[in-house]
C-alpha cells in the first residue's frame, strides 16, 4: 500500500504547477497601407496553483517586437503580452509568430496574419457629373470588392433628396451597383451618396460617391 500512496503523492506534486491560458492565441487582422503598424494584444491567465515565469519570447522576424510589462504571474493572475509589427513597405498576406517559454521548458506559440491592402472597396467612377439641362438619365457607379476579406455593401443613402441613389447587388461580397439619378438638371445641384459596408465590424466604414449638377 506504501508504494502506491507515494505515487499518489508524486502526481499531486506534478500536478501543482503555473499553467498559462491564452484567450486568443491566432488572431486575424486587415490594414492599410497607410497605417504603416499593427498592434496586437495577446491576454492570458495562470490557472495553475504555481506562479508562471517567461522566460524567452522570441518573434519570428525583426519587423516584429513583443513586450510584456513583468516576467512572474502568480496563480489567478492575468496579463497581456503586446505585439507590434511594422509593416512598412509590405503588401499582400502577413504571417508572424512569437514563441513564449515559461520556466517549466513549455513553450507555446502565438501568431498573427495581417492582410495589408489598398482599398478594398472600389468605386468607378466615384464622381457623377451632369451638365445642366442635359437629359437626367441615371447613371451607375460599379463597386468591386476584394473577397479576402469578406466586406458586403448593406446601404447606400444620398444627402439631397433630389438626387436618388439605389443599391444593385450583382454578386454578394464582389460586386455591386449604385444608379444615381438626379429628379432633373435644371439648376446647379449637389450630393454625396454614402455607400455602407459591415467592415470592419468594430467600425464599419463608409464611401462616398460624389455627385455635380453644374
Amino acid at each position: 500500500m506504501a508504494p502506491y500512496v507515494h505515487s499518489l503523492f508524486l502526481l499531486g506534486v506534478s500536478l501543482a504547477h503555473g499553467e498559462l491560458v491564452w484567450d486568443n492565441p491566432a488572431q486575424e487582422f486587415q490594414r492599410r497601407p497607410e497605417e504603416k503598424e499593427l498592434t496586437v494584444n495577446f491576454a492570458f491567465k495562470n490557472t495553475g496553483k504555481q506562479p508562471v515565469t517567461i522566460t524567452k519570447i522570441n518573434s519570428s522576424c525583426g519587423c516584429t517586437t513583443a513586450e510584456l510589462p513583468k516576467k512572474t504571474y502568480q496563480p489567478g493572475e492575468g496579463g497581456a503580452l503586446t505585439a507590434k509589427f511594422t509593416f512598412g513597405g509590405r503588401r499582400g498576406a502577413q504571417a508572424k509568430s512569437i514563441a513564449v517559454t515559461t520556466d517549466d521548458q513549455k513553450t507555446t506559440q502565438l501568431s498573427f496574419s495581417c492582410l495589408i491592402l489598398d482599398d478594398p472597396v472600389v468605386l468607378t467612377p466615384p464622381l457623377v457629373n451632369y451638365r445642366l439641362g442635359e437629359v437626367a438619365t441615371a447613371r451607375q457607379v460599379n463597386i468591386s470588392v476584394a473577397q479576402n476579406p469578406r466586406i458586403n455593401i448593406t446601404a447606400v443613402a444620398s444627402t439631397n433628396p433630389r438626387i436618388a441613389a439605389s443599391l444593385s447587388t450583382i454578386k454578394p461580397g464582389e460586386k455591386y451597383a449604385v444608379n444615381v439619378a438626379p429628379a432633373d438638371t435644371a439648376r446647379e445641384e449637389f450630393a454625396q451618396v454614402f455607400v455602407q459596408t459591415d467592415y470592419p465590424p468594430e467600425g464599419p466604414k463608409a464611401y462616398t460617391i460624389f455627385v455635380r449638377i453644374k
